[in-house]
């Protein structure tokens, strides 16, 4: 509304693209292993849970420490990490191999798959706290932190920018510095 002759072409993915090649001006990322070839803006932080359903852990137990996560079904993320889970609790960090039957490129499957029962699924906050508000997900293990994921605006060059990109990367950090948890 504040730009009504500005348009945008978006793309959604969770596969990384090639800026250049692909023709992109910008790009959000949600990773802590940035490509060095790009700049990248940082808008904020993306926390997690572990969860899954009162289903799943009346069958199998509910585990209270990530190294119980071995002996469990997690959904596990295609890309981000894939199923290396790290923690961190009173500031020492402690990284689990999980695995699982299910792996998927999207959190919304992971999401999904968990509250049918599936498995143990590491989620967004902001797309779990819902679920788990409501009794269909139980948060797991509040005593260890997950990492957080950087969210990072992605683009090429410093210099050659246009200023419709330079007024929508101050926008997006503007947005997530007040509207972003």
């Amino acid at each position: 509304r504040r730009y009504p002759g500005t348009s945008a072409d978006l793309l959604i993915g969770n596969e990384a693209v090639d800026l250049v090649s692909e023709r992109i001006d910008l790009a959000i990322r949600i990773t802590n292993q940035l490509d060095p070839n790009v700049i990248a803006r940082p808008l904020g932080q993306c926390d997690s849970v572990v969860c899954a359903s009162p289903a799943y852990l009346a069958v199998h137990g509910t585990p209270s420490r990530p190294q119980e996560l071995l002996a469990h079904n997690c959904l596990t993320y295609s890309y981000f990490g894939k199923s290396l889970w790290e923690f961190t609790r009173q500031q020492l960090p402690l990284s689990v191999p999980v695995g699982g039957n299910l792996s998927a490129n999207d959190s919304v499957v992971l999401l999904e798959a968990a509250v049918a029962g599936a498995g143990i699924s590491l989620q967004p906050v902001h797309s779990a706290a819902p679920l788990i508000a409501s009794g269909k997900l139980i948060a797991l293990m509040p005593e260890y932190q997950p990492r957080a994921l950087g969210i990072h605006a992605i683009y090429t060059s410093r210099h050659h920018q246009s200023a419709t990109l330079r007024t929508f990367l101050d926008f997006l950090t503007e947005w997530f510095e007040r509207d972003g948890d």
